[in-house]
């Protein structure tokens, strides 16, 4: 009989030493009770279990707001969990300037992982990443993630961190802390989670005005009705609002360009001709699906990190605002 240790197991051994109980902070041990495992507080005697390899720090939240968010979201890495469409390109723009080679022994933590198509790309740059999702989405991240040693999941509350202080050489957080009521906390909450000279980067949906801010206040009133339809109703909907956006404003981005037109990346929807349909269509039912959803001015961006007591703030525009911060 094999004596392989399984890959789930060498994974949460490679977790553990950075986690902590997400009620006080205590130390945490791996047990079992027969077949089922479980993680125990030494401090507070929480008991936390662990199902597939993945310790669950979250269940179903009483809060309607974080029960219908974590609901969106677990759904959709769930029906849109392919990492390979938006996998190289995305990563490309949303860690654009960041020195990879600095981060070779590096330890990473994954703020919001959905499916894990970033933590994929990343995780042959660094020593180690802690991928956390509030959402049946670790599912889809740890299946993502099967054949990295590297890269361990846990499902847990961006607003309640089961993780320890200033343990990380990089944090990031990419299209998620704009979904949450409380997004000063959270930010304040990843900031801590740094060593000093760390750094944190999230990319944050942007403010805009003129007729695009109208086109965007129209999509806010539309939401209203969106974010309460049954996720299969929606996912149909937003199929075919996506083969009308890519007909009608995609492919003509792409014939103005063969014919030396290039129009500006700021127009609506111009991020989509780098990527193929499906990343298109995935990004509809996010945005008509996450219940609560913010949008930031460059300057109110900067001061999200500033106030988390973060210095060397910087932004760059990418499709929204990247916004990165050093401890």
């Amino acid at each position: 009989m094999s004596t392989r240790t399984p890959p789930e197991h060498s994974k949460l051994s490679l977790a553990l030493p950075l986690l902590r109980c997400a009620r006080c902070g205590g130390v945490l041990a791996h047990g079992s009770s027969g077949p089922a495992e479980h993680l125990d507080c030494a401090r507070c005697r929480h008991r936390i279990p662990v199902r597939d390899g993945i310790p669950r720090f979250v269940e179903t939240p009483e809060d309607d707001l974080a029960r219908r968010t974590q609901a969106s979201f677990g759904y959709e890495w769930t029906h849109f969990d392919d990492w390979k469409p938006s996998g190289t390109t995305n990563f490309q723009d949303y860690f654009h300037g960041i020195e990879l080679e600095a981060l070779r022994e590096a330890r990473v933590l994954d703020g919001g992982c959905g499916m894990g198509r970033h933590a994929r790309q990343l995780a042959g740059h660094c020593e180690m990443i802690l991928a956390v999702d509030f959402s049946e989405a670790v599912e889809a991240a740890a299946r993502n993630f099967r054949d990295l040693p590297n890269v361990a999941v846990v499902q847990g509350d961006l607003q309640a961190l089961p993780v320890a202080d200033e343990a990380f050489d990089f944090v990031y957080s990419m299209g998620v802390v704009h979904h949450l009521a409380d997004t000063e906390g959270v930010v304040r909450g990843l900031a801590r989670k740094l060593r000093p000279g760390g750094r944190l980067r999230l990319y944050l949906y942007w403010k805009r005005e003129g007729w695009t801010g109208r086109l965007l206040g129209i999509v806010s009133a539309i939401r209203r009705v969106t974010t309460r339809l049954p996720f299969p109703v929606l996912k149909a909907l937003c199929w075919l609002l996506s083969v009308f956006l890519y007909a009608a404003v995609v492919v003509p981005y792409r014939a103005l360009a063969r014919l030396g037109v290039r129009p500006s990346e700021s127009w609506p929807l111009f991020v989509y001709t780098k990527y193929p349909f499906n990343v298109l269509y995935n990004d509809q039912f996010d945005r008509f699906s996450a219940p609560l959803e913010k949008r930031y001015s460059e300057s109110e961006a900067r001061r999200l990190l500033e106030q988390a007591g973060l210095h060397d703030v910087r932004t760059q525009p990418m499709f929204g605002w990247l916004v990165d911060g050093v401890r």
